[in-house]
């Protein structure tokens, strides 16, 4: 009888000893903490969510799809997520010039990312700009991942950053970049392919935020406003010289930009019969498009094929 009682207390103190020490081991393994990203821009928020692919991470998109970036005010809860992030990544251009306030006021722990400060920054021009615009000082263009060397560059700040914040998460990390990497640089391979066998010019009847993307690649090109102009309408000038440069072309294709009104581009195809396709900035996407989860790469492939259409004269071949 004793010895049933002794088995019987041995079995209690075991199953106490193994409520104290093991289940807080659980539990602490359930809450691991989530590495909380917050991004003003979707290609922040798309090379984020690339990184951190099959990690703990939450990722935020202050600047909704379809908005406006230059009208755009963060509100209350914007200001609040930002300061509980761990990591904030923004571009840092004119169109971002509310960000400075709140910087001031984030903790020491959050590790701030500014895009634009992983590349080296170009100037807007007025070099084949129809209807030029004159700036006391020089504007850098803020469209830095046209280029997508410029990508691999921001994309290994973002990484760096978010092993720091989870070391567990390295070798995840380092893979997802790895891989982002390999198609970033097959992208820029077809680019530069194309580059050495184009026929003809771009065209783009809207504004023209692809300065990284030119000085890369050296395409030939005519557009009607800088990339952050503000005009609203175009002059007679400006349709005028957009309609000669088309009839003029080896290629009836004139491009604009995705969320245009697409206003200067029907007026110069409706003159010429030419094609509108798109060339997107990726600046900002469509909520369709978001919620399809379309990417930067998805994005820069469509603009590889409306580019090749434009500017190879398959008729030769």
């Amino acid at each position: 009888m004793k010895t049933i009682l002794r088995i019987i207390l041995i079995l209690i103190l075991i199953g106490a000893f193994s409520t104290i020490f093991f289940l807080p081991i659980s539990s602490q393994t359930q809450e691991k903490p989530t590495i909380k990203i917050v991004t003003t821009i979707f290609p922040a928020y798309d090379f984020a969510r690339t990184i951190t692919k099959d990690t703990n991470t939450s990722i935020e998109l202050l600047i909704k799809p379809g908005v406006d970036l230059h009208s755009y005010e963060p509100t209350p809860q914007d200001i609040i997520n930002i300061k509980e992030s761990n990591i904030f990544i923004y571009n840092g251009g004119e169109s971002e010039s509310w960000v400075k306030n709140i910087l001031k006021e984030l903790s020491v722990d959050t590790t701030i990312i500014r895009m634009m400060d992983s590349v080296e920054l170009i100037a807007e021009s007025s070099d084949n700009i129809i209807n030029k615009e004159q700036n006391k000082k020089p504007v850098y263009d803020e469209h830095i991942w046209t280029n997508p060397n410029n990508v691999i560059k921001i994309s290994e700040a973002i990484s760096q950053a978010v092993k720091n914040h989870s070391p567990d998460d390295t070798s995840t990390i380092q893979r997802n970049l790895d891989q982002y990497k390999t198609n970033l640089q097959n992208l820029d391979n077809d680019f530069r392919m194309l580059s050495n066998t184009k026929t003809g010019k771009l065209i783009v009847a809207d504004r023209f935020p692809f300065r990284y993307f030119i000085e890369e690649y050296g395409f030939d090109y005519i557009a009607a406003y800088p990339g952050c102009s503000e005009q609203a309408e175009a002059s007679a000038k400006t349709i005028t010289e957009l309609i000669k440069q088309t009839k003029q072309n080896s290629q009836k294709i004139i491009f604009n930009l995705e969320l245009s009104n697409n206003k200067i581009a029907q007026t110069v195809a409706s003159s010429t019969d030419a094609k509108i396709l798109t060339w997107h900035s990726i600046h900002n996407v469509s909520q369709t498009d978001f919620d399809s989860g379309k990417t930067y790469i998805d994005f820069m492939r469509d603009n590889f094929d409306n580019l090749n259409e434009a500017l190879y004269d398959h008729s030769a071949s």
